[in-house]
């Protein structure tokens, strides 16, 4: 079957129609389970304090913790298609993390997520948001290239510029790779406000959220965290 797909279709056109399917599943399947309503009496009998966003098989299982994806996986609470709003209500959550998933969407469509982690945080509320630095894999490449296949590949074999081009694409999934002053312009113009760049497992987020940091990004990627402003009103 796959042979016979790929004499009509291109490999990304396969991927991308496969994307875009396993989403319209999702956001049948949640309308026709009535899933939001759920969702929204789960959170008045649990009040989760932090939303996970994008935790694959690293969901928290903690009643602080509210765990959501584009795919089904271990303690994932809910699949849900992040181009559409985030099922929850307004000012729900202390705090919002994401690694490695911003990546995922051109700039327009991680605005308009933002913008959803934004609404969905408490006034004073932070995001903690980490994705590749493309910075630092551009500085490698020039001064350090061997590092830079040392540490995509893991066996050092292969050129820098493939290790390069598997940051920026990967097999089609990676949208916008990000530097700071982008992802501060992002920020910025999504509302939020005390932006800082930090480091793996430290800032001044609450440690619970920090502690969910996995090393195995901690060489390749920008740490921010940014705040809601206290002053945004209630239905902001």
């Amino acid at each position: 079957m796959k042979t016979l797909l790929l004499y009509f279709f291109s490999h990304r056109t396969l991927a991308v129609v496969r994307w875009d399917f396993h989403f319209l599943l999702v956001r049948v399947t949640n309308r026709l389970s009535l899933r939001k309503r759920r969702v929204t009496r789960q959170l008045a009998q649990t009040t989760p304090r932090f939303l996970n966003l994008g935790s694959g098989p690293r969901g928290i299982s903690s009643s602080d913790w509210f765990n959501v994806d584009g795919w089904a996986d271990t303690n994932v609470h809910l699949a849900i298609d992040f181009n559409r709003p985030l099922p929850f209500p307004n000012n729900c959550f202390e705090g919002v993390f994401s690694e490695h998933v911003f990546e995922h969407f051109n700039p327009q469509q991680g605005q308009s997520l933002l913008r959803e982690c934004l609404r969905v945080l408490r006034p004073g509320g932070c995001l903690r948001l980490i994705v590749p630095d493309g910075e630092k894999l551009l500085r490698t490449y020039i001064d350090n290239p061997s590092e830079l296949v040392g540490r995509r590949n893991g066996n050092g074999e292969g050129f820098a510029m493939d290790a390069v081009n598997s940051y920026f694409r990967q097999r089609y999934e990676h949208q916008f790779i990000y530097d700071w002053q982008t992802l501060e312009d992002q920020l910025r113009r999504a509302g939020f406000a005390e932006l800082t760049r930090v480091t793996y497992q430290q800032g001044k987020a609450s440690k619970q959220i920090a502690a969910l940091d996995d090393v195995k990004y901690a060489w390749e990627s920008l740490y921010v965290e940014a705040v809601k402003p206290a002053h945004l009103s209630p239905a902001a």
